[in-house]
């Protein structure tokens, strides 16, 4: 696992290029999540759940984005909207050191769990998931929770 020092910082128009880097590697999330919108636009939809974008990095270099909501509207419990990881570093264990990056933030704040949504024609996202210590929790909406 190339884990190492990852940090995480707020994102910011510095790091457009990156995700639009990311995102041209990532045909299948594109097509499910931006669905042809410009990118500020499809960011500006998360909004309103007052959740953070954020970069992640590796020993200073740009690895992987995320969104996450500490309170989804839906369950009023965190949610991870998106993670993306940079195609060199996939398949390296970064997602899920993100993930238990963010679970571990979560728990100092009392939480318990942290869910994610996956589309029914995704299944190798709900692997990924899984591998992350998500459990399938419902099928009709494909939610995964993450208990910690």
């Amino acid at each position: 696992m190339a884990t190492g020092n990852i940090s995480s910082s707020k994102f910011t128009d510095e790091d457009l290029p990156f995700f639009l880097e990311v995102i041209k590697d990532s045909a299948d999330w594109e097509e499910e999540e931006k669905s042809g919108n410009n990118l500020s636009n499809y960011m500006a939809r998360y909004q309103e759940l007052n959740g953070e974008w954020r970069i992640w990095r590796l020993n200073e270099e740009r690895i992987a984005v995320t969104f996450h909501a500490d309170f989804s509207p839906s369950n009023r419990k965190p949610w991870l909207g998106t993670i993306l990881v940079k195609k060199e570093m996939r398949r390296k264990g970064i997602g899920t050191k993100v993930i238990e990056l963010l679970t571990a933030e979560l728990k100092k704040k009392g939480e318990k769990s942290f869910f994610a949504g996956v589309p029914e024609n995704r299944n190798y996202w709900i692997y990924f998931l899984s591998d992350a210590g998500f459990e399938q929790f419902k099928t009709e909406t494909s939610a995964m929770a993450g208990n910690f």
